[in-house]
């Protein structure tokens, strides 16, 4: 069974914090979903080179040079 995000992180279960928190873990967790989906279905001569495009979708979500974690605003430039 799965787990809210709001639950996991400590928030009111029912308040509007947790709500707009499982909202945007849902949107972010969506929108990666699909761009590693798109990632796989472009034409690859090889699986290791569909995995490599599957690799920097999750880069440019979770890596910026020295910070452990991408800056969320630098999404939406």
């Amino acid at each position: 069974m799965a787990t809210q995000p709001s639950l996991m992180m400590g928030l009111t279960p029912g308040s509007y914090e947790a709500y707009c928190f499982d909202q945007a873990a849902w949107y972010l967790g969506t929108t990666i979903t699909e761009e590693l989906n798109k990632a796989g279905q472009k034409r690859q001569k090889g699986e290791a080179q569909v995995e490599m495009a599957r690799q920097r979708v999750l880069n440019k979500y979770f890596e910026s040079g020295s910070q452990k974690f991408a800056d969320p605003a630098a999404l939406f430039k």
